[in-house]
């Protein structure tokens, strides 16, 4: 008895999928794939762009042995496409053959096609990031060198966009304290680390002190750390946002990241214990599981 996996309903269905929209047969494809894109004489239909990236994406899938998340369709590949590269910051070109085309990434290589894991980067930066795993492109952004076709800056922006997907899937708990060079897109798994710069951040965009940043300098005092510091800081942090492009840059302002990093760990365990009960409010009110699902396999193969 012949028993039909989860893989090779993927196969049969996309093979389907992807003659319905008349794209070429792949001779590289597992082989439930090619008898189903064969097999298929059904009315046929060009695809839209995000319908192709999503077919594109599966088809990359199947062909290293895995299965993509349920929760990457082609509105999930829409929504984390905001126009430009986060690595970048190049306008995306949508038309013909170009570096700045949009390209699906998974931000960690040796796991799966997970949500969390996914993002748009430019072709340049695709490229340019290749197959490395996190450590060697945070090992060439401290080298401060262009290379591979990337500035340095840019390949401080990959590092930060690839640390949460990297920390998530070997569990590691947060191990280092990078600068928020890049903003994450919706669904990207992130560290508790960051998390907390991209809320301060959302704090400083007010002209005035706001009432969320008193939940932090309520930390600052019940961890025993300098107030008068962290309102210098915040201070900081705030006149770089209004002059960097983006924002985010005033993370690479050494000066402001550094005492960020010494607040930061002065005030660590109050620090997760707040962001850890905020991120479970919200997820109890919006029913957002989809970043606490546990990685569906350590290996390479989902199947």
């Amino acid at each position: 008895m012949t028993i039909t996996t989860e893989f090779d309903l993927e196969c049969q269905a996309l093979g389907v999928a992807c003659a319905k929209a008349k794209l070429r047969l792949d001779k590289k494809a597992p082989q439930a794939f090619k008898s189903a894109f064969s097999g298929y004489k059904g009315v046929k239909k060009f695809p839209s762009y995000f319908e192709r990236k999503w077919l594109s994406l599966r088809l990359s899938a199947v062909k290293r042995g895995m299965v993509v998340d349920p929760l990457v369709t082609p509105d999930f590949l829409m929504r984390i496409t905001d126009g430009h590269c986060p690595v970048t910051l190049e306008a995306f070109d949508f038309d013909g053959a170009s570096s700045r085309n949009p390209t699906v990434d998974r931000l960690v290589n040796d796991v799966t096609y997970l949500a969390g894991n996914m993002c748009m980067l430019s072709m340049r930066a695709n490229c340019a990031k290749a197959e490395k795993t996190f450590e060697e492109v945070a090992e060439i952004a401290q080298q401060g060198q262009a290379r591979g076709g990337l500035e340095p800056v840019e390949w401080m922006r990959l590092a930060s966009l690839m640390y949460g997907a990297w920390n998530r899937a070997g569990q590691r708990g947060d191990p280092y304290l990078l600068p928020l060079a890049a903003m994450h897109g919706p669904g990207m798994f992130t560290t508790t680390s960051q998390v907390v710069q991209h809320l301060l951040m959302r704090h400083c965009r007010s002209q005035v002190w706001p009432e969320s940043l008193n939940v932090w300098l309520d930390i600052t005092r019940r961890s025993a750390s300098s107030e008068a510091n962290f309102k210098a800081f915040v201070t900081a942090l705030k006149l770089e946002m209004q002059v960097q492009s983006p924002p985010c840059n005033a993370w690479l302002r050494s000066d402001v990241f550094e005492d960020f990093v010494e607040w930061y760990n002065v005030c660590n365990e109050a620090i997760k214990e707040e962001v850890e009960s905020m991120l479970l409010e919200y997820q109890q009110r919006t029913h957002a599981d989809a970043n606490n699902r546990q990685w569906l396999n350590e290996s390479r193969y989902q199947h």
